[in-house]
């Protein structure tokens, strides 16, 4: 089965306070699902649609006065590699820039290697390594491409 093409129908949005976040998307990025449901409350919801359909979603939390977050990131499997990850990026660096943050935030796992990428090419830099962080606060092991996840890597944007 190939991959559908990604056309100029992308459309990035922010999801109105009242509406449930497509929840499939966030447990993709972070399985542990009382974690996704404690910061989504407070953050700001980025979708990414084609033609209405929803492909990808980012939350951004407020970290410190300078400080936002991209707590989640996660498009459709079928959707991957077509530049939608990053205009998710784009468009939170943007709004975090409107809002008055400094620096754009994103943690990954060491055993997500193909966001580790993504993030530096669109100008993130591993700024710390939280180390054993996934094997201390996740219940259940997380395994990645074979790899286990055990350490929170840090990056950050100036904006």
């Amino acid at each position: 089965m190939s991959k559908p093409r990604l056309q100029n129908d992308l459309v990035i949005r922010q999801l109105p306070e009242d509406t449930l976040p497509p929840m499939e998307l966030l447990l993709m990025a972070d399985p542990h699902k009382e974690n996704v449901q404690a910061y989504i409350r407070y953050s700001i919801i980025l979708q990414a649609l084609i033609k209405e359909k929803t492909v990808g979603v980012l939350a951004l939390t407020p970290e410190t006065k300078q400080v936002a977050e991209i707590r989640n990131i996660a498009v459709a499997p079928e959707w991957r590699e077509k530049g939608i990850a990053g205009q998710l990026l784009k468009d939170a660096a943007a709004l975090a820039s409107r809002l008055g943050y400094t620096i754009l935030q994103v943690c990954t796992g060491n055993s997500s290697i193909r966001p580790f990428r993504v993030y530096q090419q669109y100008g993130f830099i591993l700024t710390e390594v939280r180390w054993d962080y996934f094997t201390l606060h996740y219940p259940e092991p997380i395994v990645e491409d074979g790899i286990l996840c055990r350490h929170q890597m840090v990056l950050t944007k100036q904006l």
